[in-house]
C-alpha cells in the first residue's frame, strides 16, 4: 500500500494535469450547454486512461526498486567479500611474518650447534624437525585457507593415522624426556585420513609443547567414540579455554612458551569444522589437558 501511494505521489503533477484537464472540459460542456452523455464518456476514458497509467507506473516502480535493492544487496556483498578479502590478506601477511621470525629461532639455533666443536647431532635434528614442522604448519595453513580444498571420506584406523605421527614427533619425545603412554587402536573412523592426521598431529605437538618431563597419554574411548590426547604439562588457564583455537591466539602459556605460534589450535579447529568432528577441552592449571576428538554417533551414515 505504501508503495502506491508513493507512486500517486510521484504522478501527481499528471493526476493534477488530468483533474485540470476535466474541469476544463466540464466548463466548457456547461457553458456550451452540450449534451452531458459525451462529457462522462469522456471523463470514463480520461479516468480509465489514468489509472491504466498508475497501474503500469506502479509495476515500473516495483521493478525498479527492486532492481535497486539487488544492487544495494550485490554492493553490500562485494564490500564484504572485498573486507573479508582484505582481512585474509592481512592476517596471511601478519602469519608469515610472525612465521618467519619462529622459523630463524631452529635456523639460528642449528647454526651455533654447527659451530661448536664436538658436534650434537640429536640437538641439530631437533632443530631441523622444527623447520620442517613449522613449514608444514605454513603448507597446511594455505590449504585450510583453499575453499576447495579436497576431502576423500572413508574409513580408516585410528592407529595407522596416530603410529606415523608418533614415530615423527619420536626425537621430540625423547630429548624433551616425555613419556609416552599408547596402544594400537584398531577401531575404524569414517573421515578424511590426511586432514585427521594434521588435526591428530596439531594437537599431539601442542601437548608435547607444553609437557617436558612430563607424559603424553592417547587413548580411545569407544563408547563414546572418542580420543582423548591427554598430557601432565602446564594446564591452561580457565579464562583461556574458550579462546584457545581463535587465529593468532596463544594466551598465558604462550608467553611462557617462546614456540608458540597460536596456529596450531586453530588449525585443528579448522580442520575439525570441515570434518564435522566435535573437539573438547578439560584442563586444570598446572595438572595438564585432555583434548577429546569426538567423531559422532557410529550409525549415522555420511552421504559423499
Amino acid at each position: 500500500m505504501s508503495r502506491f501511494v508513493e507512486v500517486l505521489k510521484k504522478e501527481l503533477k499528471y493526476i493534477s494535469a488530468t483533474i485540470f484537464s476535466m474541469l476544463v472540459f466540464w466548463l466548457i460542456f456547461i457553458m456550451a450547454d452540450l449534451d452531458r452523455s459525451y462529457l462522462y464518456l469522456g471523463f470514463q476514458i480520461i479516468l480509465l486512461t489514468l489509472a491504466v497509467y498508475i497501474l503500469v507506473s506502479y509495476f515500473m516502480y516495483k521493478k525498479e526498486l527492486s532492481s535497486k535493492e539487488k544492487l544495494e544487496e550485490f554492493e553490500l556483498e562485494n564490500t564484504a567479500l572485498k573486507n573479508k578479502i582484505i582481512e585474509n590478506k592481512r592476517y596471511t601477511q601478519e602469519y608469515f611474518l610472525m612465521w618467519i621470525h619462529q622459523i630463524k629461532t631452529p635456523i639460528t639455533a642449528a647454526n651455533l650447534l654447527i659451530d661448536i666443536d664436538e658436534i650434537d647431532k640429536s640437538a641439530i635434528k631437533k632443530q631441523l624437525f622444527y623447520i620442517e614442522d613449522y613449514t608444514n604448519m605454513a603448507l597446511t595453513f594455505l590449504k585450510i585457507s583453499d575453499p576447495e580444498a579436497d576431502m576423500d571420506i572413508a574409513k580408516v584406523k585410528l592407529d595407522e593415522i596416530i603410529r606415523p605421527i608418533l614415530k615423527k614427533y619420536s626425537i621430540i619425545f625423547i630429548s624433551n624426556r616425555i613419556t609416552l603412554e599408547y596402544e594400537d587402536i584398531e577401531d575404524e573412523v569414517l573421515t578424511d585420513s590426511k586432514w585427521l592426521s594434521i588435526l591428530i598431529e596439531q594437537i599431539i605437538s601442542n601437548a608435547i609443547k607444553y609437557s617436558v618431563g612430563g607424559k603424553v597419554s592417547i587413548m580411545y574411548h569407544r563408547g563414546r567414540n572418542s580420543l582423548e590426547i591427554k598430557d601432565t604439562g602446564i594446564g591452561i588457564r580457565s579464562e583461556d579455554i574458550p579462546k584457545i583455537f581463535d587465529r593468532g591466539y596463544s594466551g598465558f602459556n604462550g608467553r611462557l612458551n617462546q614456540k608458540s605460534s597460536g596456529i596450531g589450535l586453530f588449525l585443528a579447529k579448522e580442520i575439525s569444522s570441515k570434518l564435522s568432528i566435535k573437539i573438547d577441552v578439560k584442563s586444570v592449571l598446572s595438572e595438564g589437558s585432555s583434548f577429546f576428538i569426538n567423531f559422532g554417533r557410529k550409525d549415522i551414515n555420511i552421504k559423499l
